[in-house]
């Protein structure tokens, strides 16, 4: 009876530590690629990882669990160097796709047509897994409203394809046209299970630098696996020494 006792109070314990509250993790990304697989110009800038400003320098992705809650891109210099016309260098959308294998699965949409913004404070979350791929292309280098400004030729940088609406996201910015380190962060409301490794990538509407990167999602330290095993262990050890 007295063992009884004892094993119901450790599996008690054990369902307790078993779900601790979901635990904040992040991973960090570089900048690795000069553009997307498939999308080269056939131009010089394919040689090139920054042409102009921005520069993108990698970032960080965060969880709760295992639910992908947010982005970070980081950047140095400028983002928005052509101001005039329809010509201005604006964020593009977030792509991910879950299990990186080449298909897009969820979109983070910040651009509401061709150089056109979204508000930033409301951005809808698209499920697009079976779509067709289908973007809107930056310009061409020194041509049209690209005039004066370096851009990397015919290159995505947002979805201009179907979709789903399954959530809403934000898209924090700070001074677009100031100088030094900054960063754009997308809050991903309640998140998006992606699991185990996905892709995720962004490029400015001008394609000059562009993000596309494989991301391992964190596992947590086996805590409460640990704390349980020791203390029935122990519990154990305690029923043994008074037999």
């Amino acid at each position: 009876m007295q063992l009884s006792r004892i094993a119901a109070f450790a599996f008690a314990l054990a369902a307790a530590l078993a779900a601790p509250p979901a635990e904040a993790l992040s991973v960090s990304f570089g900048d690795s690629v000069r553009y997307w697989a498939g999308h080269a110009s056939g131009t010089s800038d394919d040689a090139k990882d920054t042409i102009g400003h921005p520069d993108l320098q990698g970032g960080e992705a965060f969880f709760t669990g295992s639910q992908l809650t947010a982005v970070r891109i980081d950047y140095t210099g400028p983002f928005s160097l052509a101001t005039s016309g329809n010509g201005s260098v604006i964020p593009g959308d977030l792509f991910l796709d879950a299990g990186a294998d080449g298909d897009w699965d969820y979109v983070v949409k910040a651009v509401t047509g061709p150089q056109a913004a979204g508000t930033y404070a409301s951005l809808q979350i698209l499920d697009v897994t079976g779509q067709v791929n289908a973007y809107l292309l930056s310009g061409t280098d020194n041509a049209g409203h690209w005039s004066g400004y370096h851009v990397r030729n015919q290159h995505p940088y947002a979805w201009a394809g179907g979709g789903s609406v399954i959530g809403t996201a934000s898209l924090a910015i700070g001074n677009l046209l100031a100088g030094g380190s900054q960063s754009l962060l997308f809050e991903l409301g309640e998140g998006i299970d992606l699991g185990g490794s996905f892709a995720l990538a962004f490029a400015p509407s001008c394609a000059n630098d562009v993000i596309f990167e494989r991301v391992s999602a964190p596992v947590p330290e086996p805590g409460a696996a640990l704390l349980f095993g020791a203390g029935l262990a122990f519990v154990m050890g305690a029923q043994r020494r008074r037999a």
